[in-house]
């Protein structure tokens, strides 16, 4: 199972200046995200108890979720991929996530916080109104069952894309 990276093209680093291409062929949706400590998106299901994880999950948007600064961790579910369950470490390096139509997801970040753009393509029937609105697992055994599996984990490791099966290593 592949997941997919946009490359971005570093024209120049320096201790001062990080310069380089983000482009997204085709992209025709922008948006910042930017979190100052701690925090999780979509935030769990306060309705259920114990708290359950809800996720975003888009008809309408494929997503190219790049970090600016900092860190970020998604997890991903699709129970129609043979590998249904996948987290990624998400770092500049790696170039913009995508996240296909369809695709669960959430994120997390630590205290220092995190600055991603995301340069989505959005089809016709986008709607701000539909797109947004959090899923929560608690109804949904299809997405239990994903997320009970484990997860393949993707990670920048000595200047490439790594991808491991099984738990972190302690």
């Amino acid at each position: 199972m592949r997941r997919h990276f946009i490359p971005i093209h570093l024209f120049c680093e320096t201790p001062q200046v990080c310069f380089f291409d983000a482009s997204v062929p085709h992209s025709n949706g922008t948006d910042v995200l930017v979190h100052y400590g701690p925090a999780i998106s979509p935030p769990d299901d306060a309705d259920a108890q114990p708290y359950v994880e809800q996720y975003y999950v888009h008809q309408h948007q494929v997503d190219h979720n790049l970090v600016l600064s900092g860190r970020r961790t998604f997890i991903l579910l699709n129970p129609a991929w043979a590998q249904p369950h996948h987290v990624v470490e998400l770092e500049r390096a790696m170039g913009a996530l995508e996240i296909p139509v369809g695709t669960c997801h959430r994120s997390f970040f630590g205290e220092e916080g995190s600055l991603v753009l995301n340069q989505s393509i959005r089809d016709a029937a986008f709607s701000y109104a539909t797109e947004f609105i959090p899923v929560s697992l608690r109804d949904r055994p299809d997405l239990q069952q994903a997320r009970a599996v484990e997860p393949w984990r993707w990670s920048w490791h000595h200047g490439h894309i790594r991808r491991q099966h099984g738990p972190l290593p302690a």
